[in-house]
């Protein structure tokens, strides 16, 4: 449940880098070619990247635990306005629809008036997701959007948007909305509605034996399944989990609900996957260059459900913000140094593949040094020029953390708004060795 309380605790800090700034006291310098989109320093090609040679110790058992906490949970002990969050802020106004024409008042009164609060925890139901889902925190499939005129906002930052409920997905029903259309559910990475179509109910006997099942989780990113009857079942995901009953040399055979299939061992693994460089490449290269989507708009990634898809398929569980995943970790506050002073830093601690970057609203994986740069993979909408002008990126990339460095102000560089790292295996020696770096950099009080 820890982890679903970190969800409610920093949701507005999913991963966004389109908050309002401070503003610069230098004028950037724009590119030439096109002013729109930053310049990419690097071919994304991986095996321009170092190989993993940290040692990560994976819990698979701890991360089923957390993938089915759900079902071994209540709603009782949450407040209406801690999970309905959402709904006061919507009706401050200065939202728009995606043509963008601003929504009325009356528009979010009728939302709120079918999510029918006063129903919460009145049938407390398990259930399974058996086709990908947006979680959403507002009862619609309506992009609720921010000032789209602006480079920063309009689509894919549909707020109302919360991540992605893969297929196979344990959750619990609190109530129905209304119309009937949304169940209000929780899931392992957070709170809100999803459609009921896209639910199966469960009782105590059906979950036992789905927990007790063996799981696979896919190699390739949005393959299509087939069910027994040859049709279209749903798309694969990278950070999923599937059951599956039986196997043999070229398939494994599995059942989410009341819907059978089959899945080539040319696309999915045997869960957990060995935390090894040739997986873990395979993994990151199935999601390199994807669009970026907040709150997984269209079933693609922000920075924070990127580095979740990534190491799920090993078992290591990351929940779903940025703050809460450098806070689920050892982490060292850095934000005192200077660029040069974490340029160094990085280069002599940090651990490729295995130290995650954070910095306010935004997070990233370190992967390593090239051609003497700090380099990160992550999930990314753009650079910040002032307070309403970005240069875009719009994917996963890796890039270095001074991407933009002659096109934007320096205070808005990733490196310099880096504030924190975190490190996904550290023993008690390499803590106290970087306890004893940083007290030396840092200023008196």
């Amino acid at each position: 449940m820890r982890y679903i309380l970190c969800f409610v605790a920093f949701l507005f800090m999913a991963c966004s880098t389109h908050k309002a700034p401070q503003k610069s006291l230098e004028k950037p310098i724009l590119q030439t070619t096109n002013s729109f989109y930053a310049n990419l320093e690097f071919e994304q090609n991986l095996s321009m990247l170092p190989t993993l040679n940290s040692t990560i110790k994976t819990n698979p058992h701890k991360y089923k635990a957390s993938f089915f906490a759900p079902w071994h949970s209540n709603f009782k002990q949450f407040k209406k306005v801690n999970l309905f969050w959402s709904f006061s802020g919507y009706k401050s106004g200065n939202y728009y629809f995606f043509n963008k024409q601003k929504i009325p008042l009356s528009w979010f009164n009728t939302q709120i008036k079918n999510a029918n609060t006063k129903a919460l925890n009145s049938l407390n139901q398990k259930a399974l997701v058996v086709q990908n889902s947006i979680l959403k925190n507002f009862p619609t499939q309506k992009a609720i959007l921010k000032n789209p005129f602006l480079q920063g906002e309009g689509i894919p930052f549909d707020y109302a948007s919360d991540s992605v409920l893969n297929a196979g997905s344990a959750v619990l029903i609190s109530h129905l909305s209304l119309d009937k259309r949304y169940a209000f559910v929780m899931s392992e990475s957070g709170f809100g509605f999803v459609e009921r179509k896209n639910l199966e109910l469960f009782d105590d006997k059906r979950t036992k034996i789905y927990e007790s099942l063996n799981f696979i989780t896919p190699l390739k990113e949005k393959m299509p399944i087939l069910d027994e009857r040859r049709q279209f079942f749903f798309e694969t995901r990278i950070g999923a989990l599937y059951p599956y009953y039986k196997q043999d040399k070229n398939y494994y055979y599995g059942k989410i609900g009341a819907r059978k299939y089959k899945i080539s061992k040319k696309i999915a693994s045997s869960f957990p996957l060995k935390f090894d460089d040739t997986h873990l490449k395979h993994q990151i290269s199935q999601l390199l260059t994807r669009p970026y989507g907040w709150g997984g708009y269209d079933f693609e990634r922000d920075c924070s459900l990127f580095l979740r898809d990534i190491f799920a398929p090993f078992g290591l569980y990351l929940p779903r913000n940025s703050l809460a995943q450098n806070k689920s970790f050892k982490n060292f506050d850095i934000s005192f140094l200077n660029n040069e002073e974490k340029k160094e830093l990085l280069k002599r601690f940090a651990k490729p593949y295995a130290t995650l970057l954070y910095m306010k609203g935004h997070i990233m994986l370190y992967a390593g040094e090239f051609d003497d740069k700090s380099v990160a993979l992550h999930s990314i909408w753009g650079l910040r020029l002032d307070e309403k002008q970005r240069l875009l990126i719009g994917q996963s990339v890796f890039t270095s953390l001074e991407i933009g460095k002659n096109q934007i102000p320096k205070e808005n560089l990733l490196l310099s708004k880096l504030s924190h790292l975190s490190f996904l295996e550290l023993n008690d020696y390499e803590v106290l060795e970087l306890s004893s770096y940083l007290s030396k950099l840092k200023p008196p009080l």
